[in-house]
């Protein structure tokens, strides 16, 4: 979303600057107006793991550095920042120059499950003080310097309201900056799941539910594309299943390679009981497929049950086998759904209408 952002408000002319880390085996497009700097440390996303602790506060300093410098510099009228560590590099910038600062939060995952952080520590390989840290984090950026908060959704707007924050909330919607829509010819009984493994995704209920399709369709074929700390738990799962021939994980996939897999086949499948808003739903729009959710805000409220996909109980696999088994049956329904999901994407979730909320929200800071 913030490279849409940076990239669109280029094009508008205005003079933007980045600061980011430098991200193995990425490149950045620089234009006469934007401005990429990196800063250590260098990530590699492609283990679905989030920075360690020692990497945000690295982060958090080098870019606080850079960042008054550029500020002070160029005279720069607003910060714009995403949560956690780059919210706090923003403020404390916002703080020693005095220019106003927005921060962008997508979830407040301490608001959807008391135990959260407990389950997130008991995946493999993820950092224990990252678990530790994160409901105290999640609480102490409430107070940071900034003048408004910019989220994706209602639902994400009432649960910082929950963590007691005062500032004005704004909710802009994500959108996708460019058309790139395939040709491909869509395989009936291929679905494809993309996202980071994490326990939260609940791609339980779509294993179990295949384990039900794959009876009466010996054929049918789930891709998982994405990485994370709970790989082997699903793997396990697959093998006790017994659906090792109809489940494949890809791992980490390119755009183009993600864009293809959307685009060759029937849906896309997102049981995630946790997202702010699910980027990857608008994705599958673009590509004129339909997509099967969990019927849980905010993908509930994206997703027209019936029209541009089925909205289903998350804990409930032979309602997703079903579902599953309905669109295997019928493609044309399917393509009908797509179609209907491509033209939601262009009247609700265009570039147009997101970047016009995105100056007011702008405007609206600069006036006070």
């Amino acid at each position: 979303m913030f490279k849409t952002i940076a990239e669109t408000l280029a094009e508008k002319d205005h003079n933007v600057w980045v600061i980011t880390n430098k991200i193995k085996n990425e490149s950045y497009q620089e234009a006469d107006n934007l401005r990429i700097i990196t800063v250590k440390p260098e990530l590699e996303y492609s283990g679905g793991l989030p920075p360690s602790f020692t990497d945000n506060i690295r982060y958090v300093l080098n870019a606080f550095h850079k960042g008054r410098t550029i500020v002070k510099r160029e005279s720069m009228d607003l910060i714009h920042s995403n949560n956690f560590s780059p919210a706090l590099a923003g403020s404390l910038i916002s703080y020693f120059t005095g220019v106003r600062h927005i921060t962008t939060i997508h979830d407040i995952f301490s608001s959807y499950d008391k135990d959260f952080w407990k389950r997130w520590a008991n995946q493999s390989g993820t950092s224990y003080t990252n678990a530790r840290l994160g409901p105290f984090f999640e609480k102490l950026m409430m107070n940071f310097r900034f003048d408004c908060i910019h989220t994706v959704s209602n639902a994400s707007k009432n649960d910082i309201k929950a963590m007691g924050t005062k500032k004005p909330i704004y909710v802009i919607p994500n959108c996708l900056q460019e058309d790139r829509t395939l040709s491909e010819d869509v395989k009936r009984d291929q679905f494809v799941y993309l996202g980071r493994l994490v326990f939260y995704k609940n791609l339980e209920v779509v294993l179990r539910a295949f384990a039900i399709v794959s009876k009466q369709f010996p054929k049918s074929k789930l891709v998982i594309a994405g990485n994370g700390p709970h790989k082997e738990s699903l793997q396990d799962l697959v093998k006790r299943l017994g659906v090792d021939d109809n489940v494949s994980f890809e791992g980490y996939v390119t755009t183009q390679q993600k864009t293809k897999l959307l685009a060759e086949s029937n849906a896309l499948l997102f049981p995630s009981k946790i997202e702010g808003f699910g980027l990857v739903i608008l994705e599958a729009f673009e590509q004129k497929r339909p997509v099967l959710v969990s019927n849980i805000p905010p993908m509930s409220d994206i997703i027209q049950d019936g029209s541009t996909g089925f909205v289903i109980d998350a804990n409930d696999e032979k309602n997703w086998a079903y579902a599953i088994i309905s669109l295997i049956k019928n493609l044309q329904k399917s393509d009908q759904m797509g179609k209907n999901g491509n033209n939601e994407l262009k009247t609700k979730y265009n570039q147009e209408l997101f970047f016009a909320k995105l100056i007011k929200m702008y405007n609206d800071v600069l006036a006070k």
